[in-house]
């Protein structure tokens, strides 16, 4: 009788008809893919400007004075007339109430060119040697809130140009220090970017 029955346990945890084969030496068991998704927001070690950014949006700041990470024409540095590149705006994200341009050295990120904050959400375009009507600009390294274009110790300096976009509005003024900026554009939901190079005659 315990024969009987351990065969029809046997016969009850079959393998349909397939055939049981012991690995190969050294043989792993195959990659689980993964269904799930992703996140997108930044997490430890990930750099402020990195991290707010939005995949997928079409955010984009421009600007037509020289090809992205090219060199910046002179006319926009303290070799020349030192005024202030133009620049455009395309594909503001839906909820947008503000938006804040932070222009730095990327060798020296403490140091600011140029800040303009109170840039509303329909502002498509920041004029060469100007600003938008309503735009906050803000003291920089220099401590003028002017426009202060690259001017390079030695060798080539790498400028960057971000444009911050925030859902809440900043509470900016021209009094507010660089710390206060810094603080509002920590909290942007998206950002876009365009990098130059400068060599210094």
């Amino acid at each position: 009788m315990v024969m009987v029955t351990s065969a029809l346990l046997l016969s009850a945890c079959g393998t349909s008809g397939r055939t049981l084969r012991e690995p190969a030496p050294g043989a792993t068991a195959p990659a689980r893919q993964n269904t799930g998704s992703t996140s997108t927001t930044g997490g430890a070690g990930v750099s402020s400007t990195e991290g707010a950014v939005m995949r997928g949006t079409s955010f984009a700041l421009t600007t037509s004075a020289w090809p992205r990470g090219g060199s910046i024409p002179r006319a926009y540095t303290c070799d020349g007339a030192d005024t202030s590149p133009p620049l455009a705006i395309n594909g503001v994200p839906t909820g947008t109430v503000e938006m804040v341009l932070l222009v730095t050295d990327r060798d020296r990120p403490s140091r600011s060119l140029w800040i303009l904050a109170g840039l509303g959400p329909s502002t498509a375009s920041v004029p060469q040697g100007g600003v938008p009507s309503g735009a906050v600009p803000i003291a920089n390294s220099s401590g003028t809130t002017r426009w202060s274009g690259p001017c390079p110790v030695e060798g080539t300096g790498t400028y960057e140009f971000a444009l911050h976009a925030l859902t809440q509005p900043s509470g900016l003024t021209a009094e507010s220090s660089r710390a206060q900026v810094d603080a509002v554009i920590a909290r942007s939901t998206s950002v876009s970017v365009v990098t130059g190079t400068y060599t210094r005659p």
